[in-house]
């Protein structure tokens, strides 16, 4: 991380030009201290220090004081940053500093700010120029792109229009942008949303800060500190706030009051006077709006910090900031209006109204003040003299000028200083009752007056001080100006509909106004001033301000997303906890209830939403107020008269029941259904709480028209609204008694609303109330309570649910209600927590879907009702009710499945989470809500709107649920299958690493339910066929993200705009990911994203959200595009070359200032796939900085803002070059990224001119590594996980680099690089540190606590990509989801399974690091070793190869990925072994190797008495290879070395010390192989391997070539014999044609090859020939092939070329080893064996013609040589020879048969091949991949081949002419 400058606000002018640096804007640091993305501890350090600069601090606690006028030093200061000597003039610079010099200028002189701020400004504007460039209107052919994703349907409503218009040309575009004008607008722009955002993040901060003083202030009130102050944990946000705030006087806010208030009075003033601008440079209508709006605006943000200062702050107002407010309110007409067509004028000018209208009832502090004038005040504290810097209650004439202003205000009428007109009225109140209590007392005290009593009386007489204030108030008006005032307040400004207007945009809701802490507390000041204005009486208006205020017009669904408020901010709990508004309002209502139902109903619902009211003793909640209702009033029948009069003295209507009255009745005649079945209720209990007994008390309350009255009736509310329900079913056998009718729809609509709030909020309270479901359960008992037998309050609402849908389906309309309907939803989403085992089974039986027949009832109400109101509250319920199921099942999947009780606190263990419904039919729900949410998600853009706001909630809920679907179903590893093999490096090689290789599982699919609905969205959107409707919503939501609001006022608005496009984007990603999961076929999704990409990149610069979100999609994009076979759409084309380069250098910012970890390894990560996945071109430009036009012309200018001025490529390598102060997570994403570019683009990558420094500087990194050591704490391993990627990364670059170094012929300094690679030799090839106990104990025991289910359903996919931690490998957020009610999960202090399977993902996270850390290092190793002729590196290498097979011989963990390692050790072994022998090294440590391969056999050999088991074959296998290589290593000495070993004493000692492991090796390998690999033969020729005997033999033919193994031969044949291995070996040889595979004889060679290898020992030899081993040779079946005459190199079969070879490499050879051991003894035998092959004889004699010499062969027939010609020829020739030495040398005595061959024939002809070098060398023909590469080995002129040749004819030619030099 590049450090702060020392000005953190304005840095250095030149580094910003030059992009070293960027400017931190105000809306950045807004982003990013209210965005919902979490800052890592790093970054956060950067705004952290940017907002505790001094600098910045005094900014933001004088936000007003920002952009001062200019001034002579601002002017020196602009010159000073501007010179030469600070900014270097250049002509290729990026920008122009002169043009940015007069831009700052002429904004310093038409802005009128100083010259400095201006040029911050224009600074900025240049910086962030590419993203306003990006956001620039699209070229006619994006546009016609777009379209044609749409679908080019230019009726269809769902496409904006504006996508419809004709597009620019790109240049005209370009052209445009750069006039200075637009410039200069931009600049203004700059400038405006500067001044918004500084004033916002002002008020944000000091938000902070007091809310964290008010809970420390409340923690400390509630005693946990003692009394003494408690000090709570900070937020970063905090801690800044709290530096602001301490540069105010909090003590004595005034100061920055009055500053607010003359900042908001000056840009009124600017309002009036216009900016002016329009008339500069042309026409600027549109920057005169803006600007007008950005006033608005600026005014606003003002007030919200007035606001944080009256609230938090200020006591009683001083008569200064009071007088100040309303005369500034009085002087605008106290903003009541403001003329202005334009909508988005009026729309800001509201805003600023609506915050005026609670700030001034703010300013007048009715609480405090009320209470100031309440106490009894001495003489002296009320004043004229008293300064109106004091509280203005003291200063009689400032609350007289106030008066006056009212007065004004209140004959105007206005409606906006209601309430401040009311509140105002009240304080006169309460000061004209406290005059006349004075008063009173003075008349009392003058009345007892005694003149002798002490003067105290006199001064007790003294008249109030405001007195004569209160008389000159009222000498104004002719009537009581106290009376006058609330009539105006209420009568004419309609104080309570402003309240309950005002009310309903300050809630949690998406047009809400403000923050939620700042809305909750306005709420609760108007509240307030509702519990002081109930004097007015019970009246409608204040009714329903009430109800405004409580609720803040959130629905059921908006307080279910909302974030829980603090009790102290919360006005609910307020009305809850205050006598005054219970007593005034809700036990009025009451006391009317069910005369008057609504009110009460509605009240008790809004106060049923507080879930912090539960679960403490000490809180009120609504549930009070239902327990016990004292009283029942009704309206009496006409004819009742069982009452009678009492205390008829009181004239108080006092009545008494005489006969009992029920309140439910049956329903008689009134049954729709069951008629005749009322005598079945003749016998009935009555309820008490349903029945008013015989002399209960009442009072007839209205007697004009039918009589009300109430009775002193007490019944629990629950359960009587639970009857009413009843009674509204068709079925009900009862009926309202007091109205002889069910109970009426509003109210049943409010009592299901009742119970679902109540519902919802104590599942809310569940964090602090363990026993919220209890709670929950108690409410559906009590409401259950007064019904009928077999029926609860659940089955009840259902019942009405399933009535209201057959009813209301049959009716079409606008008009229809379907609020039950609405209020039926909200009951079955709040079920679902508490008891999902009633929902399942209703939503399998309810119409609302028809799952088992017919059609639902969801699609016919909303197109009959919903699409023709344009309201979709039905639609939207629906939506939220089907992402609560997919949530209730994929929550509960694992416990359900392993029937485990999910907590020790629920009673009913298992029928808690149960579904009471099979799975299919579970699957069959959610699949018909997913196939008819897919019709609405197409068709919905298209629909009617009376709120557009629906239409991207529905989106949204929809894209948010579907893409759960797609996540849950395909995250993890219940029922996918991939079939596809996964790169070794990725996680897929952990796949099975919880599995023994020995058992398979069966495999669980927890998620299977899930998968009909994941399938039909697949085939829905990745179909090929999948048309444009399908897409066009997906279209329409990222149009919206073009759209989305730049306004702070409305937080709300903007987290709920950004959340739908983020949900759409997201589902469209997760689409892309799925394909290439399934590695589907490309999709017509995929070539509609393609082309909407220009659209989709302008995102990544309209909200900082969007960022990740854009980058991840287009990774998936490129990623899924990559997978098909056929060439990849190019992205870079797609985009067009403007907004590709734009793109490109927004995303090379790497999401500076904040560089938040997230985004910025989704940028490196998407750069990674691009360099990867053959999008060349878009490659190219990254890496080269040049797009593809610019690379072909090789033309760039230097100041175009085109190209960039820094390839990525180079902004990764300068960054990993100072990767010592990089953090870990930092260096990993671009490490990745240099590696996939140095592999894919290495000519690129390696010519870079910062790539030397780069090499340099990982090497060094890597040298300094630290030993990993072991650790219980997760961090520590965690780092240790990134370090260990970290070096395998390097590593591979290394490897890279040495590879391209080699192919260029670029030297490299292998001593240079050798300190550094400790690490990698100590730590690269060692056992992973695999901690096997824990995964057996995880696996256990998850199995133990949750039968029916195993580890496997929690694997992840690579559905998503996860980083390494503790949610690596197991899906640990998703478990925690399902598990974290079981306390075995949890477990008591975090010690549960969910703290073990953190564990084992950091466990497999080391374990896959280390994997790549050994591959890495393998392909280094390998490349490391074509350069072997430096000792030191020959010394590592073999001591690489000797760590293999020692960590091979440690114990293993019996997973399959260990195995695989183990194979990848020794074949790493065996590459570098062979190296180090090619490369003739003579190091000491090779001799080593002999005995660590052969330990390593026997590790897993044991006693070599049982077989290799299936499994270890391969393995065995290649340590069997490098066995046989470090043998070759003591074979293979130097020519040296054998000089000096000649002296049989030095052989001797040799053996000694590699003897006995020889002895070993052939009587094990050798004689246990052979036999071992005959049984194998001669079961299944074609399952054996002849690679395995051919092995055997190059082992034994390996140990018989050591020098000195002559004095162990003995042994040896000793060995041999004993095992049976000559008579094995030539019995194979025998059978050798009918084990022929695929008709090769391949056995017979190889038998005979290893009879030559045994014949060359002469006591072996002599053994064979004892054996008479000729006539069992001669005797075999496969003899007779070789007799056939058909025999050759060039025969038309394999098998007979594979005859051929036995003889010539085989048989022959055999006979000169027979006769070199045996002598002439076998002379004879010998002679008359090769007399049965006359044919090969002849042949082998004529082999070697010069052309047009063998008149047998046609003419004009080439004839080849091949080296076994010459090898059998010579071999011939030898054999020959030595028998006519024998036959002269033993003649008389024994009779050698003749051998007829034309020796001087051959002789004749070898000598023309000798002589004709030119022909040979044109008729050598190569015979296998061996001679290939004999051929292709030597210098140009002759060949390896050729010299192997030209040995052989040489050799024979000595031989032929009688051995002249010694044969």
């Amino acid at each position: 991380m590049a450090p702060i400058p020392n000005s953190s606000y304005f840095p250095s002018l030149e580094r910003c030009l030059n992009g070293d640096l960027l400017v931190v804007s105000w809306k950045t640091v807004y982003s990013a201290i209210t965005s919902n993305i979490e800052i890592e501890t790093d970054h956060q350090a950067v705004i952290e220090r940017f907002l505790s600069d001094p600098e910045v601090v005094q900014l933001l606690a004088r936000p007003f004081d920002a952009y001062p006028p200019p001034s002579t030093q601002s002017k020196a200061a602009f010159e000073t940053k501007t010179s030469a000597i600070n900014v270097t003039p250049s002509s290729s610079a990026k920008y122009d500093i002169k043009e940015i010099k007069e831009d700052s200028l002429w904004l310093s002189k038409v802005a009128k700010l100083d010259e400095v701020s201006a040029l911050r400004l224009v600074t900025e504007e240049c910086q962030f120029r590419t993203s306003a460039q990006l956001l620039a209107q699209f070229s006619e052919e994006e546009l016609a792109s777009i379209r044609d994703a749409a679908g080019n349907s230019q009726y269809s409503s769902s496409i904006p229009l504006s996508l419809l218009v004709q597009g620019l040309d790109p240049e005209a575009i370009q052209q445009q942008f750069a006039r200075k004008d637009r410039r200069r607008q931009r600049i203004l722009r700059t400038y405006f949303s500067e001044r918004r955002y500084l004033l916002k993040t002002s008020e944000r901060l000091l938000d902070a800060a007091f809310l964290h003083q008010a809970k420390e202030q409340n923690a400390a009130n509630k005693g946990k500190g003692k009394g003494k102050a408690v000090e709570l944990e900070r937020s970063w946000q905090t801690n800044c706030g709290i530096a602001i705030a301490s540069q105010q006087d909090v003590a004595n806010p005034q100061s920055f009051i009055l500053r607010c208030i003359r900042a908001i009075g000056a840009t009124l003033k600017k309002l009036e006077e216009r900016s002016g601008w329009s008339d500069l440079d042309g026409e600027r209508e549109d920057i005169e709006i803006e600007w007008i709006r950005s006033q608005f605006t600026e005014a606003t943000h003002a007030m919200e910090l007035l606001w944080q200062f009256i609230v938090n702050a200020m006591d009683i107002p001083t008569g200064r900031a009071i007088l100040e407010w309303f005369r500034l309110q009085q002087s605008y007409g106290f903003f009541n209006s403001f003329e202005s067509d334009e909508p988005s004028i009026q729309t800001s000018f509201h805003q600023f109204r609506s915050i005026t209208t609670v700030v001034s009832l703010g300013m007048l502090n009715l609480p405090s003040t009320l209470d100031q004038v309440a106490e009894p005040t001495s003489t002296e504290d009320v004043s004229s003299e008293i300064s109106i810097d004091e509280a203005f209650l003291l200063n009689p004439r400032t609350v007289t000028e106030v008066q006056e202003i009212f007065l004004q205000a209140a004959d105007a009428g206005f409606e906006t200083v209601g309430p401040a007109l009311l509140a105002w009225s009240l304080i006169l109140r309460e000061l004209n009752i406290r005059v006349e209590r004075k008063k009173a007392a003075n008349q009392i005290d003058a009345e007892s007056y005694n003149p002798r009593s002490s003067s105290d009386s006199e001064i007790a007489m003294v008249p109030d001080p405001y007195e004569q204030t209160m008389e000159e108030i009222k000498s104004v008006l002719d009537e009581d100006p106290i009376d006058f005032l609330a009539r105006r307040a209420v009568n004419t400004c309609r104080v309570f509909q402003t309240i309950a207007t005002l009310s309903l945009r300050l809630g949690n809701t998406s047009t809400g106004l403000f923050s939620n802490s700042v809305s909750a507390k306005m709420r609760m000041y108007l509240l307030d001033l509702i519990k002081n204005g109930t004097i007015v009486g019970y009246i409608p208006d204040i009714i329903e301000a009430t109800l405004a205020t409580l609720t803040g017009n959130e629905s059921y669904w908006d307080i279910l997303d909302s974030k829980p408020i603090d009790v102290e901010n919360d006005p609910v709990a307020m009305f809850l906890t205050d006598d005054v508004l219970i007593n005034g309002l809700l036990k009025n209502s009451q006391f009317r209830y069910p005369w008057e139902a609504l009110p009460f109903l509605q009240m008790i619902r809004a106060l049923a939403s507080c879930s912090s009211c539960y679960g403490n003793e000490d809180s009120k909640s609504a549930l009070m107020f239902l327990e016990s209702i004292p009283m029942f009033t009704y309206t009496m029948p006409a004819d009742f008269d069982g009452y009678e009069t009492v205390q008829e003295e009181e004239n108080a209507n006092n009545i008494r029941l005489t006969q009992p009255v029920m309140l439910f009745e049956p329903r008689l005649k009134g049954f729709r259904n069951f008629g005749g079945q009322n005598r079945s209720l003749a016998v009935v209990r009555v309820d008490e709480d349903f029945c008013i007994s015989v002399g209960t008390h009442g009072r007839i309350i209205s007697e004009s028209g039918p009589k009300v009255a109430f009775w002193y009736h007490q019944y629990h509310g629950l359960k009587y609204f639970g009857k009413l329900l009843e009674t509204f079913l068709a079925a009900s056998a009862e009926v309202d008694a007091t109205t002889h009718q069910p109970v009426d729809r509003d109210s049943v609509s409010e009592i299901i609303g009742i119970i679902a709030t109540l519902l919802l909020s104590i599942a809310r309270s569940a964090h602090d109330n363990p026993n919220s479901i209890e709670d929950a359960r108690k409410i559906l008992e009590i409401a259950s309570s007064g019904l009928n037998r077999n029926r609860d309050v659940i089955s009840v609402i259902f019942d009405i649910f399933e009535e209201e849908l057959q009813n209301l389906s049959a009716y079409s309309g606008s008009d229809v209600p379907l609020q039950i309907l609405v209020s039926c939803i909200h009951f079955i989403h709040a079920m679902i927590p508490i008891s999902p085992g009633r929902v399942w089974p209703l939503m399998s039986k309810t119409a609302l879907l028809a799952v088992s027949r017919g059609k639902g009832k969801l699609p016919s109400i909303v197109e009959s009702v919903e699409l023709l109101s344009g309201r979709y509250e039905f639609l939207i319920s629906c939506c939220r009710l089907y992402e609560s199921l997919v949530e209730d099942f994929a929550s509960n999947a694992i416990r359900r499945r392993s029937k485990a009780r999910s907590s020790a606190r629920l009673n009913d263990g298992d029928e808690d989470i149960s579904t009471g419904i099979p799975d299919m039919v579970l699957a069959k729900i959610l699949l018909s809500f997913t196939r008819y949410l897919v019709d609405v998600l197409e068709s919905s853009p298209g629909w009617k709107y009376a709120e557009q706001g629906d239409r991207q909630r529905i989106c949204e809920i929809i894209s948010r649920t579907y893409n759960k679907v797609l996540e849950y179903a395909y995250g993890i590893e219940t029922s996918v299958d991939t079939k596809k093999e996964e790169p070794p490096t990725r996680i897929n090689r952990l796949l099975k690493s919880a599995e023994s290789s020995k058992k398979k599982e069966n495999l669980t699919k927890i998620m299977e339910p899930l998968m009909p609905s994941a399938l039909l969205l697949i085939e829905s959107f990745l179909s090929a066929s999948s048309g444009a409707l399908r897409f066009q919503p997906l279209l329409r939501s990222y149009y919206d993200g073009l759209e989305t609001p730049d306004m702070a006022i409305l937080p709300n608005l903007l987290n709920f705009w950004t959340a739908q496009v983020n949900a759409v984007l997201s589902f469209s990603k997760t689409l892309l990911r799925v394909s290439a999961m399934l590695g589907r076929p490309p999709s017509q999704l995929e070539n509609q994203l393609f082309k909407v990409s220009s659209l989709i990149a302008r995102l990544y610069v309209v909200n900082d959200t969007y960022r990740t979100s854009v980058v991840t999609l287009f990774e998936s994009l490129i990623f899924t595009a990559s997978n098909n076979t056929s060439e990849p759409p190019s992205l870079l084309g797609h985009l067009g070359p403007q907004t590709a380069k734009n793109f490109l250098h927004v995303l090379s910012d790497l999401d500076k200032p904040l560089s938040r970890d997230g985004n910025v390894r989704s940028i490196w990560d998407f750069l990674s796939k691009v360099v990867s996945s053959r999008q060349q071109w878009f490659a190219n430009y990254l890496l080269t900085g040049k797009t593809p036009r610019e690379a072909l012309t090789a033309k760039t200018s230097g100041k175009e803002l085109a190209s960039l001025d820094k390839p990525l490529l180079t902004t990764a390598l300068e960054a990993l070059i100072g990767i010592n102060e990089l953090a870990k997570t930092e260096a990993l994403p671009m490490l990745q990224f240099v590696t996939l570019a140095q592999n894919f683009w290495p000519w690129t990558v390696c010519n870079s001119p910062k790539y030397g420094d780069f090499i340099k500087a990982i090497t060094n990194f890597v040298g300094h590594f630290k030993p990993i050591q072991q650790s219980t704490n997760l961090e520590v391993v965690i780092d240790a996980c990134h370090q260990t990627r970290i070096g395998a990364y390097v590593a591979e670059i290394l490897a890279m680099h040495l590879f391209h170094a080699r192919q260029t012929g670029i030297p490299t300094s292998i001593p240079e690089l050798l300190p550094n690679l400790s690490y990698f030799t100590r730590f690269a090839v060692g056992v992973p540190n695999y901690n096997n106990s824990l995964h057996a104990l995880l696996k256990q025991n998850f199995e133990t606590k949750f039968p029916g289910c195993t580890l496997r359903d929690l694997k992840r996919t690579t559905l998503e990509e996860h980083q390494y931690g503790k949610g690596y490998f197991y899906n640990l957020q998703l478990a925690n989801k399902m598990l974290s009610m079981s306390e075995a999960w949890t477990g008591r202090s975090d010690d549960g399974l969910r703290a073990e399977l953190a564990n084992a993902n950091v466990n497999l996270s080391l374990v896959d690091a280390h994997i790549a850390l050994f591959h890495s290092w393998r392909y280094l190793s390998i490349e490391l070793s074509g350069n072997t002729g430096n000792q030191d590196l020959q010394k590592l290498l073999t001591k690489v190869v000797a760590d293999c097979l020692t960590a091979n011989m440690r114990p293993q963990p019996p997973e399959e990925i260990f195995s695989r390692l183990l194979q990848a050790r020794v074949d790493f072994g065996i590459v570098l072994t062979q190296r180090l022998i090619q490369a003739n090294s003579t190091v000491p440590e090779m001799q080593g190797l002999l005995s660590n391969a052969w330990d390593a056999i026997r590790a897993l050999r044991g006693s070599f008495d049982r077989a290799v088991p299936d499994a270890d074959i391969l393995y065995y296998r290649s340590l069997l290879k490098l066995l046989f290589l470090t043998i070759r290593i003591h074979a293979e000495a130097k020519q040296q070395d054998m000089a000096r070993n000649l002296r049989a004493s030095k052989k001797i000692a040799q053996m000694s010390s590699i003897g006995p492991v020889i002895m070993e090796i052939v009587n094990n390998v050798v004689a246990i192989g052979i036999r071992e690999i005959a049984s194998v033969i001669h079961e299944s020729p074609a399952d054996s391997s002849p690679e395995d005997f051919a092995l055997i033999t190059g082992i034994l033919q390996s140990c018989l070539r050591i020098p000195g193994i002559e004095f162990c031969q003995p042994q040896i044949v000793n060995m041999l014999t004993q095992a049976g291995v000559p008579r094995l070996v030539v019995t194979l040889f025998s059978w050798s044609d009918s084990l022929a595979i695929d008709g090769d004889p391949i056995y017979g060679e190889l038998s005979m090859l290893f009879l030559l290898e045994l014949s060359s020992m002469p006591l072996m030899a002599e053994q064979l020939a004892i054996d008479g081993v000729l006539g069992h040779l001669a005797s075999a079946n496969i003899t007779s092939y070789l007799r056939s005459g058909k025999v050759g190199p060039f025969a038309e079969s394999a098998g007979l070329q594979r005859c051929y070879s036995i003889w010539a490499r085989g048989i022959l050879p055999f006979l000169l080893n027979l006769l070199d051991a045996v002598q002439a003894s076998i002379a004879t035998e010998v002679s008359l064996f090769l007399a049965q092959f006359s044919n090969l004889v002849k042949q082998s004699e004529q082999s070697l013609d010069a052309p047009e010499t063998n008149r047998i062969i046609p003419q004009g027939t080439v004839r080849y040589i091949t080296l076994t010609i010459c090898s059998e020829t010579h071999s011939m020739a030898l054999v020959t020879f030595i028998l006519n030495r024998f036959r002269e040398t033993l003649k008389g005595t024994t009779d050698i048969p003749d051998v007829k061959w034309d020796a001087s024939g051959v002789l004749e002809n070898v000598e023309f091949w000798l002589s004709s070098r030119a022909l040979l060398k044109d008729r050598l023909l190569p015979m296998g991949e061996r001679e290939m590469e004999m051929r292709r080995k030597g210098g140009p002129a002759v060949s390896e081949l050729e010299k192997k040749v030209l040995s052989e004819l040489e050799g024979i030619k000595e031989v032929l002419n009688g051995g002249e030099n010694g044969s």
